[in-house]
């Protein structure tokens, strides 16, 4: 076990102190002391329960905090989006016509937040046996979250990262660097994560001893939440093509296609957000719209149903009265994606679900499965007709179409899935100078402190 230094650590968890008092007081079923002057000394050399509990949702609110990041940052890869802001050429220049550099405009990317993410979880699991107001099945339920959400920081910066690998290890002293690891490796790394969180959850007893947001509705026990970790485990296995894998991990996750209703694929947990002083407000909301608008072709592209209408889905833009203009690109279709500012962002729901099974099926020559699972979208999410059971066509196909429009706005999926299947060169180009990236660099902090410089610390001019 590592020796904690406290000046390494109390910014950081001074932060995940404050940011999970911010966010639990401003739920009504929350109720915790003042930590407005978190003891960071107290946490580290004497921890009690309360303190390790806000710490613990530190992790929560630093998953939260990135999510504005990967749905704008990666839609607009994905060309799902466009930020127009007619303050700031930068998303339009450097997104989208110049070379990505280390020290380019927004390549940080979530890198940042996910060390934050895996120096405060490798504390709390540092620390958790040294607490003396919980029991052994509260420690299990504690480890098991701070796995999780630690592997899920690690596979949300390898979706960034792709081939240019991570670092799995933070060293709270900084007297060295952890190492550079391969894709394959931190895949690996965090799969093992996954299932150790797995068994700890399943010793964890019945309740956590930290209270969760409402967006955990249902899955706030251990027992439950064991189902969301299943998930997010399928989600990794899909990423690095084991089919049977990501099987497995759905038998034992929350997936449920009857009755085959919209709340049923709504059902999952989500991202809270609120107004409330030291909060935060959902960063998809722009109804004006000021900055963020849909790329046209959602819409243009959308599959028709019976009656001539757009996919139902579709329904994530709007057209606006406002025309947004910049560097030669315009829209007045509106993200339509939160319908307020405190509208909530899934982390993980049944609709992703069910897309990841019919995507295994379709990889394995299963076809009648994935069949039966794209019905289900088709119908319920998209009021589309149902394939034909002795559907012939493209699978492969359908299921990226449906992935697109299910999962639109959310964490960059579009850019990901079309990665993973080398199809970026079928994104369409406003003009025939845009640039699409497939993977981002290293920010130039990371490359400016080693020697000799990690293979991600290169230009990427994209295609």
């Amino acid at each position: 076990m590592r020796t904690l230094h406290v000046a390494a650590l109390r910014r950081v968890l001074a932060l995940s102190l404050l940011s999970a008092t911010a966010i639990m007081s401003a739920c009504s079923e929350v109720t915790v002391p003042n930590y407005n002057s978190p003891n960071v000394d107290g946490l580290l050399n004497k921890p009690d329960a309360a303190t390790v509990n806000t710490t613990v949702l530190g992790l929560l609110v630093g998953s939260r905090s990135v999510v504005g990041t990967y749905g704008q940052t990666l839609g607009i890869f994905g060309r799902e989006m466009y930020n127009l802001d007619q303050a700031d050429a930068r998303f339009v220049l450097s997104w989208l016509l110049e070379p990505l550099t280390p020290g380019g405009f927004g390549v940080d990317i979530g890198w940042s937040a996910t060390y934050r993410q895996i120096l405060t979880g490798q504390t709390i699991l540092d620390i958790v046996d040294k607490v003396p107001d919980y029991s052994t099945a509260q420690k299990e339920g504690v480890k098991g979250f701070a796995k999780t959400f630690i592997a899920l920081a690690m596979v949300e910066q390898l979706r960034v990262r792709d081939t240019f690998g991570i670092v799995l290890e933070v060293d709270p002293t900084a007297a060295k660097l952890g190492p550079f690891v391969t894709r394959e490796e931190g895949f690996t790394r965090a799969a093992a994560l996954l299932d150790e969180a797995k068994v700890h959850l399943a010793a964890a007893g019945p309740s956590f001893p930290f209270a969760l947001t409402s967006g955990f509705a249902g899955f706030n026990t251990p027992t439950n939440f064991l189902r969301v970790n299943r998930g997010l485990k399928a989600r990794l296995e899909t990423y690095r093509s084991r089919w049977q894998d990501a099987l497995t991990a759905l038998g034992e996750s929350f997936i449920a296609t009857t009755p085959a209703t919209a709340a049923t694929l709504a059902t999952g947990v989500y991202h809270v957000f609120t107004t409330s002083s030291g909060d935060a407000v959902n960063p998809m909301f722009d109804p004006a719209p000021r900055q963020l608008v849909a790329h046209p072709s959602f819409l243009q592209d959308a599959q028709r149903r019976t009656d001539g209408t757009p996919d139902l889905r579709t329904g994530k833009i709007a057209v606006s009265t406002t025309t947004l203009t910049s560097q030669g690109i315009s829209s007045n279709q509106r993200l339509n994606l939160a319908t307020t500012n405190v509208a909530s962002i899934a982390l993980i729901r049944v609709e992703e679900l069910v897309l990841m099974r019919a995507e295994a099926n379709v990889a394995l020559g299963n076809r009648g499965p994935a069949i039966q699972d794209l019905n289900v979208i088709r119908t319920i999410a998209g009021g589309l007709a149902p394939l034909a059971s002795d559907f012939g066509g493209n699978l492969l196909d359908e299921l990226l179409y449906n992935r697109r429009y299910s999962l639109f706005g959310e964490y960059g999926h579009r850019w990901v899935d079309l990665r993973r299947y080398a199809r970026l060169g079928t994104l369409p180009r406003f003009t025939p100078a845009h640039r699409i990236y497939p993977i981002v660099p290293l920010p130039a902090d990371e490359c400016n402190q080693r020697k000799p410089e990690p293979r991600g610390c290169v230009q990427v001019s994209g295609i």
